[in-house]
């Protein structure tokens, strides 16, 4: 049963009433973390309205079983693929494109799985450009529970082409081609073929089925992505035109059937695909938000670029101390999520991120630290190394705990590395073991520095459907987590 967050905020407001003496009609300022709480009155968060008959909220997903270990093993190597396609582009093009990347950069498509992701993320800032009322235009840090979401949707999408293409497949075989590829569709369907399994020769369907399962923002995405995909092969011209460079192609078809001439390579795409798609294109509509929807956007929006800035201090404590080791200066390009490690007597913080050194802007290298979590100088610097994204990577019972996928160093020793949960009751650790996708049902934090009204339906109806009936009093209190005070 899903834990009453409501009513766990009102036993905190109560507790700290209790803690700091204050009256109940009011609380001046109370500590959470590092940021104060505003000033507000306690109020009861109502329960949402009773929808009428034939009003839905927004999706939801079912529960995912214990993935096997094949699956586990897969899941692992697509989401090196999406740290590899963060690490091809260089600091100024990953910060423009984190936005593409969040919603669209999927590992399905007609090439190698590092350039589909950047092929489809570049692809989605072509045709649905931001709008100039963004605020946080070009962020510097993606969350490692978004960078495991688009592996867990790639992953998904790369299952349902291979299932469409081969009916006869069972999710598991299907997975298990995919492995033999290393998640290249193209290379799967080849051995698909080889081995004398029964298989569609239309590539349409198929692909129908990925883009469905990739969970993108609306329909116009998914039909844009669709004829992008069918219609145009993305080249290393249009790649470079991004700034990105030294990634071969595995093929250059505009189709997998074999009729398929390798020589038609659409040089001008951008050119093609925004002329050819901006006229299928609804016109845009200017949507508003409720007052309480709005407000909880401001916060979520608030508590992103918090917790970037919050980042960035850990990343440059542990930047310093490679300068202090090794006399050479690292620029970061971006940050790639991090968890909080409660041990005892220590708390530590494991982060990715991205940064080259300043003598090789466009050489980043993807870097796991650790770091005390009194945060006081590079002294609590535990441990900061590259972590190579080739082969196998290091495991952290902590993280996994906690269900944070960061990639740890296979070599190296690091707190939270052995079994976290020894010497604790098994029931109670189970209790609170944390399922990776379990909050893939709801908009992550990330997604709300990038959305558009018109553009993001989902997240728009969550808004609504969660915060419309509440009062600005109401909204605090049932983002107190969020460390809920805006500038």
């Amino acid at each position: 049963m899903a834990p009453d967050l409501a009513a766990a905020n009102r036993r905190v407001m109560e507790d700290l009433t209790k803690k700091y003496g204050v009256t109940p009609e009011t609380i001046d300022y109370v500590t959470l973390g590092p940021v104060c709480v505003e000033p507000r009155r306690i109020v009861k968060v109502p329960r949402p309205p009773i929808p009428s008959a034939g009003t839905e909220g927004p999706p939801r997903r079912q529960p995912r079983a214990e993935p096997s270990p094949l699956e586990a093993a897969l899941l692992d190597t697509v989401h090196r693929h999406h740290i590899q396609a963060l690490a091809m582009m260089d600091r100024e093009i990953v910060g423009r494109h984190a936005r593409g990347m969040l919603l669209a950069g999927y590992a399905y498509g007609l090439h190698d799985p590092v350039c589909n992701i950047l092929a489809n993320c570049l692809w989605h800032d072509a045709v649905f450009p931001a709008s100039s009322s963004q605020e946080v235009r070009q962020p510097m840090m993606l969350s490692c529970k978004a960078i495991f979401r688009l592996a867990r949707r790639s992953l998904d999408a790369l299952v349902a082409f291979m299932r469409a293409y081969a009916p006869t497949l069972s999710a598991e075989e299907a997975m298990s081609y995919l492995s033999r590829s290393h998640g290249n569709l193209h290379h799967a369907a080849v051995l698909v073929d080889r081995e004398g399994v029964f298989h569609t020769n239309r590539m349409d369907d198929a692909f129908r089925a990925a883009i469905l399962a990739a969970h993108l923002p609306s329909d116009a995405a998914r039909e844009a992505q669709f004829f992008f995909i069918v219609n145009c092969a993305p080249t290393d011209a249009f790649l470079a035109k991004h700034g990105i460079h030294g990634h071969p192609l595995a093929f250059g078809l505009s189709d997998l059937r074999p009729q398929s001439n390798s020589s038609l390579i659409v040089l001008e795409f951008v050119k093609l695909v925004v002329s050819s798609l901006a006229l299928t294109q609804p016109p845009p509509s200017s949507p508003s938000l409720s007052q309480g929807a709005y407000r909880a956007l401001r916060i979520k929006m608030h508590a992103f670029k918090g917790d970037q800035e919050f980042c960035l201090g850990i990343v440059n404590i542990a930047l310093k101390k490679l300068a202090f080791q090794f006399g050479e200066l690292y620029q970061i390009h971006l940050l790639c999520g991090k968890s909080l490690v409660t041990l005892v007597p220590d708390s530590y913080y494991h982060v990715n991120f991205l940064a080259s050194l300043e003598s090789e802007p466009n050489q980043p290298k993807l870097f796991f630290a650790e770091i005390r979590a009194s945060l006081q100088d590079v002294d609590d610097v535990t441990l900061c190394c590259p972590v190579t994204l080739s082969g196998r990577t290091g495991g952290c019972s902590a993280c996994e705990y906690l269900g944070m996928k960061l990639i740890h160093p296979v070599d190296e020793k690091f707190n939270g590395q052995c079994d976290f949960t020894k010497g604790r009751d098994p029931h109670i650790a189970e209790l609170f073991r944390k399922d990776p996708t379990s909050e893939f049902d709801v908009p992550l934090i990330d997604d709300y520095i990038f959305v558009e009204l018109d553009q993001h339906p989902e997240v728009t109806t969550f808004l609504e459907t969660t915060y419309s009936y509440m009062s600005d009093d109401q909204v605090d209190l049932s983002l107190l987590w969020f460390e809920n005070y805006l500038p």
